[in-house]
């Protein structure tokens, strides 16, 4: 929190602490030896449980997304009691889900602010689970379509939360690898999806497309199973005034930490977040100065969770240099605080900017479209005896490529990888329009694995990190942000492609998505910044003054 100095050379608050919840005090304990994010991650039996049910959101993502391949493969008009189903047909079909994912997008925000992470995302594996019976036992198109939408309301809630989630409970300088597994559990579920299908092709299972949507609630099932493992967010639960169960989520994800550890990083977070309550009927914390040596700090900081713990409330720490503790004790500050509340800072504007627009490249650079019609478009080929293989190749390339990213994204940083990457993604949709003017699938098929083994590493996976860019009190609305241009893009080019073939030829189609390649590209090397290694606290300093695109390189390299 900003201050100004008065004549008297004491600090004024003059910006509001609702706004974005970003403070310099992080800049300090980032690099201290008590900095918790620095301790070497302990990948304990309840850690694992946790990041595993976490992803399970991601995994369903993928399967459901993935599935349609194989399903418009199999399903028959008559199934549905149809005489003929047309590409716009298909494509509704296809698309119905992104546009559920779009509203479940809107519908997560409030919810995962409200009901918090670990209950939404219950919420979200119910849905699933109804959604994939419905799909399973449809008997007509509309039945079909609306299923598809339902499961897109549990896809939309799991693309906003899973990566809040996931944000929330990592330590910063693994906090890149940590959302890349959520990126795998995506990739593993279309892989899953297309192997099932080839597998009930194989078969020969009569009505495969059923098995293939039941079979979904299985993990949804799973993850309700393991609840009671999985811990809440603990910034979720600060902002909700339960300190002390937030204390003990932090010892769970952090069990090599000391008592002292634990209460500096709740100290650190209670004070960038800057929460303020009326202290009605309640007793005023005195004024604490923090001493100097390290064993009166110890019982200074123990004193000051358990006062925060008892009280219930939080407090906000000035940053002057003699980090006194000071309540706030006006009542007509908290109403002008109140009034601002909803009022968005630049920064937290830009952050939004940034990850709004790199997510609206992810999709309309035409990755999903490969992953939705694939099979469709292989279908075409007379030499193919069955269309799943190649569309399998793709999904395979998606997944293994992915690992790339969770190896290098860390180390390397979100802005390297893009840069290296989407130019791979440039090259293999140049090198497609051959493949489809010569007819040649030996082609063809090496230039979509060209494209998406250059979308995995980088493009498919680093996106859906951009909710790290955003203050807590507004991560969940800009992750709703996020997502929703995910998915209004993913509708636009899901329900266009078949037609965009067929109007323009797939050449001219694949000219198109190359051409937004180049311009993601341009937009990652002026707009994207780099934030490996900061936390999230930190972030914020990056978009202070516009769009600091080399902040960590001139301050810590």
């Amino acid at each position: 929190m900003s201050e100004n100095t008065d004549q008297n050379g004491q600090g004024s608050e003059t910006e509001d602490v609702y706004s974005d919840c970003y403070s310099t005090f992080s800049q300090v304990t980032s690099t201290t030896i008590n900095d918790i994010d620095q301790l070497p991650y302990d990948l304990n039996l309840r850690n694992v449980i946790t990041l595993l049910g976490a992803t399970v959101g991601g995994l369903l993502f993928g399967y459901d997304t993935g599935v349609i391949s194989g399903v418009l493969i199999n399903l028959k008009p008559s199934d549905l009691h149809r005489s003929i189903l047309t590409d716009w047909n298909k494509e509704v079909i296809t698309s119905s889900t992104s546009v559920g994912s779009f509203f479940g997008s809107i519908v997560a925000f409030p919810m995962a602010d409200r009901y918090g992470r670990k209950l939404t995302l219950s919420i979200c594996c119910v849905i699933f689970i109804i959604a994939s019976f419905w799909m399973g036992l449809a008997m007509n198109l509309y039945w079909l379509i609306m299923g598809r939408f339902i499961v897109g309301l549990a896809v939309g809630i799991a693309a906003q939360c899973v990566p809040i989630y996931l944000t929330e409970i990592s330590p910063a300088k693994i906090r890149g690898t940590i959302l890349t597994l959520n990126s795998i559990a995506i990739t593993g579920g279309q892989l899953i999806a297309y192997l099932m299908a080839f597998g009930f092709n194989y078969w020969g299972v009569n009505h495969s497309w059923r098995f293939l949507f039941i079979l979904s609630s299985i993990p949804a099932i799973l993850f309700i199973l393991t609840l009671d493992f999985i811990p809440e967010s603990p910034r979720w639960l600060i902002v909700q005034n339960r300190y002390k169960d937030a204390l003990s989520v932090l010892k769970v994800i952090y069990p090599k930490a000391t008592t002292y550890q634990l209460n500096v990083t709740l100290r650190k977070i209670v004070s960038d977040l800057n929460v303020i309550h009326k202290y009605q009927d309640r007793p005023q914390l005195n004024k604490v100065t923090l001493p100097h040596s390290r064993s009166n700090r110890n019982s200074v900081y123990d004193h000051l969770v358990t006062n925060i713990i008892s009280h219930n409330r939080s407090v906000s720490f000035s940053n002057n240099t003699s980090n006194d503790l000071t309540p706030i004790q006006s009542g007509a500050e908290n109403e002008r605080h109140k009034k601002q509340r909803h009022k968005m800072e630049g920064r937290a504007k830009r952050a939004l900017f940034v990850g709004c627009t790199l997510m609206f490249f992810q999709q309309i650079t035409g990755f999903n479209a490969f992953m939705y019609y694939s099979p469709i478009i292989f279908q075409r080929f007379d030499s193919i005896n069955d269309p799943l293989l190649p569309a399998i190749i793709v999904a395979a390339t998606n997944f293994l490529f992915t690992f790339f990213a969770l190896k290098f994204v860390d180390t390397w940083g979100r802005r390297s990888i893009l840069l290296y990457t989407v130019w791979i993604m440039t090259t293999g949709l140049v090198l497609s329009t051959m493949g489809f003017a010569r007819n040649d699938l030996t082609i063809l098929v090496t230039s979509i694995i060209i494209f998406v083994a250059g979308y995995a590493s980088g493009m498919g996976t680093v996106p859906w990190a951009s909710v790290e860019f955003l203050p807590l009190n507004r991560r969940s609305f800009g992750a709703s942000c996020i997502s929703c241009t995910n998915w209004l893009t993913n509708t636009v080019v899901s329900m266009t492609f078949l037609t965009l073939l067929n109007n323009i030829g797939n050449e001219d189609s694949m000219l198109i998505f190359a051409m937004f390649t180049i311009l993601a590209w341009l937009f990652v090397y002026f707009f994207y910044p780099e934030v490996k290694g900061l936390t999230l606290e930190e972030i914020g300093k990056v978009y202070e003054n516009g769009i600091d695109v080399h902040y960590i390189y001139r301050n810590y390299y």
